[in-house]
């Protein structure tokens, strides 16, 4: 079916825009939805522009392939959200500071509580019984009630009357599948401390993000955070139990060409030299539109369905592609630097650098960079979402 891109105006005979596949979010949503168990819920993590795919559009999408809720990181992004009127819960995962209590309530967002300072000036604004779900520190020492003081923390809460411990979530440190072991320990830390307050409180209980839900299904509990998986990151490659697809394309236009001989330097700082008769082209964005140097440098892109290489160094707003084996590259060529074309693909895996994330490949592009989405089949989405787990409510 032809699919007409939302906005397509907008990036219109732009020379470099980003393109968000919206089937590709409500397919990774519905595969997810269709591993876990029956009654458990999905939040859908949107926080940081949507890891960079644009906040609005990945919730609405999310939520109306069946996600029961979303995540933001801080108050700031519950607040856009609910401006475009999303009623749907919204779980702020990240660190408040207690200056963010007043718009949190105003908003109807649901905080987490790491410390007894936010809790107090959430208790002053709140004029009715708040939700909240309180974070633990099952081993990660970021932020978090310690687990060992769980019991304690909550039964302050309970004193204050006005907070209610509707959840209580952990962080997984792992990022890696070899950490099974260590993310297992996390979770017997997480369970161990939840036994300790079952008299006091039943909260809806998460702590499975991406990674989790798809190697530590006792993880899964009342809810998982689905983050990079709903991008279409897959930490399994391909060999777990979801089919996922990539969400993302970033392409630009060849605004430039140049013949270079044996011996010339390019760029900044002379870093590359021809070693052939070269053709070089030019695509108008840099380390400004998010293509820092760590992940780019000598990266390939595609032009005319081949690989080609950037050479030299990537500058603030523009960067050298070599095409000297695409005879086909003329000015105006479309290139793909992330994402399909036609039947060659490159993905955001390939950008990331020993210890980085692939996250950062996506959340760095500019959100100034024009975008062009592709909608995604809502009524089908919904379909498969109630098939999966009856209607989400």
């Amino acid at each position: 079916m032809l699919r007409i891109p939302i906005e397509a105006g907008i990036a219109a005979g732009a020379p470099a825009w980003i393109e968000i596949d919206l089937g590709a979010v409500a397919h990774n949503v519905r595969e997810f939805l269709g591993m876990l168990p029956e009654g458990c819920r999905l939040l859908a993590v949107v926080k940081s522009n949507a890891y960079g795919h644009g906040m609005q559009r990945v919730a609405q999408t999310a939520l109306a392939a069946g996600a029961h809720g979303l995540a933001v990181a801080s108050v700031h992004e519950g607040e856009e959200l609910r401006a475009i009127g999303i009623e749907a819960p919204i779980v702020v995962v990240g660190p408040m500071a207690p200056e963010d209590a007043v718009a949190a309530v105003v908003h109807d967002l649901v905080p987490s509580l790491g410390n007894l300072e936010v809790a107090r000036a959430l208790t002053a604004h709140a004029r009715r019984p708040l939700p909240v779900h309180i974070e633990v520190d099952s081993g990660m020492r970021r932020h978090g009630v310690p687990a060992a003081h769980l019991r304690d923390f909550v039964h302050e809460l309970r004193q204050r009357g006005t907070l209610q411990p509707t959840g209580v979530f952990t962080h997984f440190a792992a990022i890696d599948p070899e950490e099974l072991p260590a993310m297992r320990r996390q979770l017997a830390t997480f369970l161990g401390a939840l036994a300790g307050v079952r008299d006091l409180v039943q909260p809806l209980r998460h702590a499975a993000n991406t990674l989790a839900s798809l190697i530590l299904p006792e993880a899964h509990l009342d809810a998982v955070r689905l983050g990079g998986g709903l991008y279409g990151f897959d930490a399994l490659r391909g060999h777990g139990p979801v089919c996922l697809r990539p969400v993302l394309s970033l392409r630009a236009r060849i605004v430039g060409l140049r013949d270079a001989q044996p011996g010339d330097a390019v760029g900044y700082g002379g870093t590359f030299v021809c070693a052939r008769p070269s053709r070089l082209a030019l695509l108008p964005l840099g380390y400004a539109d998010g293509l820092v140097r760590s992940h780019w440098q000598g990266a390939e892109v595609l032009v005319a369905e081949r690989r080609a290489p950037i050479v030299g160094l990537v500058s603030m707003n523009q960067t050298i592609v070599d095409v000297t084996d695409v005879p086909a590259a003329s000015l105006g060529e479309e290139v793909t630097l992330l994402g399909a074309q036609g039947a060659a693909c490159v993905s955001a895996e390939e950008r990331v650098p020993k210890g980085g994330s692939t996250y950062e490949v996506t959340s760095l592009l500019r959100p100034s960079l024009p975008r062009r989405y592709l909608p995604a089949p809502l009524r089908s989405s919904l379909r498969s979402a109630e098939g999966a787990h009856g209607p989400r409510r």
